[in-house]
């Protein structure tokens, strides 16, 4: 019980960091809000308690794949301020996860077109982490505990985040069914402890992006 309650303190101090902000453009890390972990252990205890805070919705953008892939994770609206949020999104969607044994961040954001798109991710990247680390396409971040993915389309930016490795694979074809529909610009797929993976996805397939 003491550790979950922990889990959802964490979240509610980062929404109220955020909304007490000096100046408007101040964000908050990931990792203030990603768990690891050791602090799942008895999760299994509260489970009713989870169920009572759950902020599922009807519809939303990741809504059909996290039921197939995360059926039994309680949804969570973040409402602190992210890097992204900086760029002025048309739309956007910002989730946190809680499964039996792992916490998955899920971020969508929708630009009007591919340029803000492209600047609010290669600014991300810029300075990415608590440590604001900077990066470009090709690079090897620095190796980490928990699995991340980029996904960079024409409108769309999305990131996933997960203790466990993140199935991409299963992952698109449900959010984008036709096959010849999947067009990303980017898929960045940063395993935990493992090497960095960059493509490209054009009609469907998927051109791993080497020599940089």
């Amino acid at each position: 019980m003491r550790l979950l309650v922990t889990s959802f303190c964490i979240i509610a101090s980062v929404v109220i960091i955020a909304s007490c902000s000096e100046t408007p453009t101040e964000t908050v890390s990931l990792d203030d809000i990603s768990h690891t972990s050791d602090k799942f252990n008895d999760v299994d205890d509260k489970k009713e308690e989870v169920k009572t805070q759950d902020d599922k919705p009807k519809t939303a953008f990741f809504l059909v794949a996290f039921d197939s892939i995360y059926k039994d994770a309680s949804w969570h609206k973040l409402d602190s301020l992210l890097f992204p949020d900086r760029f002025g999104p048309s739309k956007l969607e910002k989730w946190y996860l809680l499964g039996n044994k792992d916490s998955i961040v899920a971020l969508h954001y929708e630009f009007k077109d591919s340029l803000r798109t492209k600047n609010a991710f290669f600014n991300w990247i810029d300075c990415y982490g608590p440590k604001c680390l900077s990066y470009q396409v090709g690079s090897q971040f620095k190796k980490q505990n928990r699995n991340s993915l980029f996904l960079v389309g024409a409108n769309h930016l999305i990131y996933i985040e997960s203790k466990y490795p993140i199935p991409s694979d299963k992952l698109l074809p449900i959010l984008n069914e036709k096959e010849k529909d999947q067009n990303w610009i980017y898929m960045l797929e940063i395993p935990g402890k493992k090497k960095t993976r960059w493509s490209v996805i054009k009609e469907g397939e998927l051109i791993e992006l080497t020599g940089h």
